[in-house]
């Protein structure tokens, strides 16, 4: 059965980007496209989160400057993948565990 990895990015005030992923196992074998309709809806405007409020790893990369900067990270894409998996568990357990964004 294949991992999933949910790819994401942060763009700082200067339009600098930078890049992460993280790997879920997938005990269910749910697909890409099922994920990714049931992440959707819990993102904000069906493309942004923050990382903090879901328990994963902001991408500031450069020294971080809240009177410029925020915390709203994109969302990419999931895509299976055969690499091992983290210790953030099951992707189903991730996306049950999140909340709609609250705004």
């Amino acid at each position: 059965m294949e991992n999933i990895r949910f790819n994401y990015r942060y763009r700082d005030a200067h339009n600098y980007k930078q890049f992460g992923s993280l790997i879920f196992s997938n005990a269910t074998g749910i697909s890409v496209d099922k994920a990714t309709a049931l992440l959707l809806p819990k993102l904000i405007s069906e493309e942004f989160f923050v990382p903090d409020e879901w328990g994963l790893p902001r991408l500031h990369a450069s020294p971080y400057n809240p009177a410029v900067d925020h915390e709203w990270h994109e969302f990419e894409e999931f895509e299976l993948t055969d690499e091992s998996a983290g210790d953030l568990g099951d992707v189903v357990g991730f996306l049950e565990r999140l909340s709609p964004p609250s705004l």
